[in-house]
């Protein structure tokens, strides 16, 4: 599968299709979430995301298989009644079989809180030196050893289990920085069986991986994940990151970097990127459903003659004290705007069990009182706060943007940007850090910033209050048509595409 063959996006909106008789998905979390009412009784509901809505348009002309881990009490609760671990799914439209994962809740609580979402995202978000609650060397052995390792070997089973279940060919579908071990553990038992995964959170480049981590592990990561024959990331930069990282870290391997494969041991591995985005038309439909237009005429009240926003979950990542410090170097500077403008900002609280996370909560709050207390008064709140997390809200709300401010230091992607975009109908201008991943696709149609530059962030929002009339339009419609061309359709059709390229080399 090499670059120059790799085909072009399908534009038709019929049924994506996979050529191979069966799917087998893993991913951490499964497409249907279980729970306890107040009565006891254990309910199901609708996975929250993209990926689910994704993946699951593509398994009803394939017979398909979802593996995850019980996560919950009711998860392992619906589990009972599975047979020889499998279900099938209560909810109409994923028509897929269930297989969900049980394992100790040690074990689990080291592989998802410890590794997963304290090691790797912080590591992969340039976050590790940071933290306040250093792991140490010996700790950091356990929780991969007895909780990584053995949870992924958990899901490699279940998967090669599957595999053998039936005599016909199979693709694997890996998501993920949850599941760096599984197909390496796959291809061991599974030699020929296709295999793709795709990393949703950076990639950094190997120094910093070498300078956070043991080289075993993060040995062990670079080769677990070349298990797979088509290796996906959110962006170029990413996927350079990692076949240099390779070069580095897994010295038996031959590294193209004009192809973008890696080979080792005679296995094949392609890296290539698909920025992943939104659903259009679900955005959309949300907006103009009741509870959006109920939404938006909350919002209204609080709108004023120019209009800012940003909507984020509270982490350092996302650089939320440096965009409002540029908000007030702004008011600063253009004492004209004080009474003029209305800054919004939907807000999530996000793992607050980690105190890097509680204290950035903290300072959060402390720089909006603190602008507030010093720029308003009893007509006029320079910042308007919601501290939850109701997408509806948010979305209603992205329709009335002058400037939509995406300063984040480090993003997978960051798929705000692209639902302003999508929803906004006020000519809105995007000002976007050069570091998200939405640059790479929206740098033409936004206005440019590096987000560590407070006043450099200030003038960028001033340029875009006050730009022409044809020029906000121009970069609106630019962003617009770009999300649109390259919605969440086209990220899961151009995997395919590469995938069934993939499937015709093994018949």
């Amino acid at each position: 599968m090499s670059t120059a063959t790799r085909k072009k996006p399908q534009t038709d909106k019929g049924q994506l299709s996979i050529d191979a008789d069966r799917l087998i998905i893993a991913t951490n979390r499964g497409p249907v979430e279980y729970f306890k009412t107040k009565e006891g009784q254990i309910k199901s509901r609708h996975g929250s995301g993209g990926v689910v809505t994704a993946l699951t348009s593509t398994v009803s002309k394939v017979n398909s298989t979802w593996v995850a881990l019980a996560m919950s009490d009711a998860d392992r609760e619906a589990l009972k009644s599975a047979q020889d671990g499998i279900m099938p799914s209560p909810i109409k439209d994923i028509d897929v079989r269930l297989r969900y994962v049980t394992v100790p809740k040690t074990m689990y609580r080291k592989h998802y809180d410890m590794v997963s979402n304290r090691v790797l995202w912080f590591t992969q978000h340039y976050l590790l030196e940071q933290a306040t609650d250093i792991i140490p060397f010996k700790q950091l052995q356990d929780i991969w050893n007895n909780g990584y390792y053995k949870v992924n070997k958990a899901i490699a089973d279940a998967v090669n289990a599957e595999i053998a279940s039936q005599d016909s060919k199979a693709l694997v579908m890996l998501h993920d920085y949850h599941l760096y071990l599984v197909s390496g553990m796959i291809r061991e038992q599974h030699p020929s069986v296709a295999m793709q995964q795709f990393i949703h959170i950076p990639w950094p480049e190997h120094r910093y991986w070498a300078s956070s981590l043991p080289t075993e592990i993060t040995s062990d990561i670079f080769r677990g994940l070349l298990g797979n024959d088509i290796l996906g990331f959110q962006t170029r930069g990413d996927a350079h990151n990692f076949l240099d990282g390779v070069r580095a870290f897994v010295e038996d391997a031959e590294v193209s970097f004009d192809e973008r494969h890696v080979t080792l041991n005679g296995h094949q591995t392609y890296v290539r990127d698909y920025p992943i985005s939104i659903s259009v038309s679900d955005e959309l439909r949300l907006v103009k459903s009741n509870a959006g237009k109920r939404a938006a005429e909350k919002i209204k009240p609080l709108l004023n003659k120019y209009n800012l926003m940003r909507v984020d979950r509270i982490e350092p990542t996302k650089n939320i004290v440096q965009g409002f410090l540029a908000y007030e170097t702004l008011l600063e500077q253009h004492p004209e705007l004080h009474g003029q403008t209305a800054f919004l900002a939907f807000l999530i609280p996000s793992r607050q069990s980690l105190p890097l996370y509680r204290e950035y909560y903290e300072e959060t709050m402390k720089v909006i009182e603190q602008i507030n207390q010093k720029y308003g008064n009893e007509d006029w709140e320079p910042i308007h706060t919601f501290v939850q997390n109701d997408r509806t809200t948010a979305l209603a709300a992205l329709q009335f943007y002058d400037v939509l401010l995406v300063n984040s230091l480090i993003d997978g992607m960051n798929l705000v940007a692209k639902e302003g975009a999508a929803v906004n109908r006020n000519d809105g201008v995007l000002v976007l850090s050069r570091s998200s991943g939405a640059f790479q696709q929206l740098e033409n149609a936004s206005i440019p910033i590096s987000p560590a530059g407070r006043n450099e962030t200030a003038e960028a929002l001033y340029k875009a209050l006050t730009l022409p009339k044809e020029e906000r339009h121009e970069l609106s419609e630019r962003a617009r048509h770009e999300v649109e061309t390259n919605d969440l359709r086209t990220w899961m059709t151009q995997q395919i595409n590469d995938i069934n390229e993939l499937l015709k080399t093994r018949d």
